[in-house]
């Protein structure tokens, strides 16, 4: 049991916040070794497993055993919104805060390479092929879902949203059961065994709580909460629904994501980025620069700049709300998709019928 005791300053504070892809490759390797919830993670499991190697066996036992908790790369590093940025932050920690951090587990008898030693001292070379080890545990254990996956985080964020305008925060805690119970002034997690620092009533002593909702994370939230750390952060489970877990682990060779994304003829004449772009707009009317970039798996830079050749070319229209730039198919753009589409993924609509995330988001 954790009891975690909100004052009316704390309540004020709270917010909710995706951590990002280092977060959830981090979890993801935690959660690799799990055996429970084999309906959300099974065949995730079965297909990520055997491509985890190399360093990786290593670093996830270190960073995550089932059965000795969760080193804190959350408070360590934020929230970050590509891999590059989360990994920077991990090289650059000033060695006082890696120290304490990863001494944590030095002595918790895990089985772990040589080499890992050199993280409770913050020898950075071994921070150097941890960052090395995590990179490529992403690149298999997490990239190739990662449109899926950020689409269904950013989802969680907007309910919970939803519930802090429509109810206040009050609401926004109740709607937490069954894995959390607000019992005003307290939030109870009945089934929380902390690993290092067995408390049960816990303050947070004038720092924000960031609740950071997650894929992997298991059935009951997490609490990390760094001596230094700036916030405090609590990772829920956001995948809760088996048809979800499905949607999100369908595998990359399914058709929907191997198979052509964009008619072949399309791609041939725009090129196969840029077409991807064209068809997340024809899909996604009105969307903005930083949605073509999520749901086409590019950079927003990227995203911008093909957006505006499409613009150019009178393929797409440009439409200002409030201090949103929304973007939407013009005619031209209608026409074009509707004669490459015959039987090559297009709806008579103009748009395209199939998902364009999955080979596109699948780069490291």
């Amino acid at each position: 049991m954790l009891r975690l005791h909100l004052t009316v300053e704390d309540l004020a504070r709270i917010r909710v916040e995706v951590l990002g892809p280092l977060a959830e490759t981090s979890l993801g390797l935690w959660n690799l070794q799990r055996r429970d919830a084999k309906g959300l993670f099974g065949g995730w499991r079965a297909r990520t497993g055997p491509l985890v190697t190399g360093d990786g066996p290593h670093i996830a036992r270190f960073l995550g055993s089932p059965a000795g908790g969760l080193v804190d790369l959350f408070t360590l590093v934020g929230a970050a919104g590509c891999l590059g940025e989360g990994l920077e932050r991990l090289a650059g920690a000033p060695a006082d805060r890696l120290r304490e951090e990863f001494a944590v587990c030095a002595g918790t008898g895990r089985v772990r390479a040589r080499w890992l030693a050199g993280l409770a001292a913050a020898d950075r070379r071994s921070v150097g092929r941890l960052a090395h080890a995590l990179r490529d545990c992403h690149r298999v254990a997490v990239a190739p879902y990662w449109g899926s996956i950020r689409h269904h985080l950013d989802g969680e964020v907007a309910r919970q949203g939803r519930l802090m305008v429509g109810g206040g925060v009050a609401a926004l805690l109740d709607g937490m059961r069954p894995m959390a119970v607000w019992k005003p002034p307290v939030l109870e997690v009945p089934d929380y065994r902390p690993f290092v620092h067995p408390v049960t009533d816990y303050h947070l002593g004038g720092r924000p709580l960031v609740l950071a909702p997650s894929v992997f994370c298991g059935k009951v939230p997490q609490l990390f909460a760094g001596p230094r750390a700036d916030s405090v952060v609590m990772v829920y489970p956001a995948l809760r629904d088996p048809v979800d877990a499905a949607a999100l682990w369908a595998p990359p060779s399914d058709a929907r994501r191997a198979g052509a994304p964009v008619p072949p003829a399309l791609a041939a004449l725009l090129g196969r980025t840029r077409a991807i772009v064209l068809c997340v707009i024809a899909d996604h009317p009105a969307c903005t620069t930083t949605q073509i970039s999520r749901r086409a798996g590019i950079s927003p830079a990227s995203a911008s700049e093909h957006a505006a050749t499409l613009r150019r070319a009178g393929l797409t229209s440009l439409t200002r709300e409030r201090k949103n730039a929304l973007h939407s198919l013009t005619r031209l753009g209608t026409v074009l998709l509707d004669g490459n589409g015959n039987g090559n993924g297009t709806g008579g609509d103009g748009h395209c019928d199939v998902d364009v995330i999955g080979p596109v988001a699948s780069r490291p």
